[in-house]
């Protein structure tokens, strides 16, 4: 026998034998898998003002994740207070300063993704990464902050709409 014949006698007694089997020798027969799927990610990726970009978490869990696995001590953090909703993260290089352009369109987002959604004045604390704690066997999404300012906004809807048409795939 030459190599493939080889391999086509041996395909042929596999699928005899696989045929042959009890049932449940055949379920255990490991079969081929589909390729993984990607994870998605635990956040959404905007573009703000200057193209910094600006992550919003999608739930309480992914929140956590965002939190204080992604987010660097320098990054600005934000949250629509008093509401709960999505923690939101602006990306800012270290020792860099958060213009007032981006503290804008971060609270937009603060404030759009939370359940102060639709009104037109919205409190969004904001302080840095680094003074956001995480109590011990507090529920996912539930943070303590330390040193936050709060600024008081006023949703502006075309600069939100353009703002969430920046969102990347």
């Amino acid at each position: 026998l030459d190599a493939e014949d080889a391999d086509d006698h041996i395909e042929d007694l596999h699928t005899r034998g696989k045929a042959a089997a009890p049932r449940e020798v055949r379920a255990n027969v490991p079969r081929a898998t589909k390729p993984k799927q990607e994870r998605s990610l635990s956040y959404r990726s905007f573009a703000g003002f200057g193209d910094v970009k600006i992550l919003v978490g999608r739930g309480a869990s992914q929140n956590d994740e965002l939190t204080f696995q992604v987010a660097r001590p320098f990054h600005a953090w934000l949250h629509a207070r008093g509401d709960a909703g999505a923690h939101v993260v602006v990306c800012i290089k270290k020792g860099a300063e958060l213009s007032a352009q981006q503290l804008v369109d971060a609270a937009h987002l603060a404030a759009h993704f939370s359940k102060a959604r639709g009104e037109a004045i919205v409190d969004v604390a904001y302080t840095y990464r680094r003074y956001v704690r995480k109590p011990r066997k507090s529920p996912p999404g539930m943070v303590m902050v330390d040193k936050e300012k709060v600024v008081q906004l006023r949703v502006e809807p075309v600069r939100l709409a353009k703002l969430l048409a920046t969102e990347e795939a």
